[in-house]
């Protein structure tokens, strides 16, 4: 999948937020970015593809399945 259309996911994902969880997800991003560049390791780079398929296949995980309510 091209970087285009993941953006394009990402944008309609957050457009669809519900706007008390955008603080956690702007927390989830942060996270993400302020990642040290240490070398994907294999383990990690085979849950990176198999996350990846699922996502292809439309087997997700809605915001509120991974951040329940507090």
């Amino acid at each position: 999948m091209h970087a285009a259309l993941f953006r394009e996911q990402l944008h309609r994902v957050i457009d669809d937020l519900p706007a008390d969880k955008l603080p956690a997800l702007a927390d989830l991003i942060h996270t993400l970015i302020d990642e040290d560049d240490e070398p994907v390791g294999a383990e990690e780079l085979a849950e990176y593809r198999r996350i990846r398929d699922e996502m292809r296949r439309g087997k997700t995980l809605s915001f509120d399945d991974v951040f329940p309510e507090r």
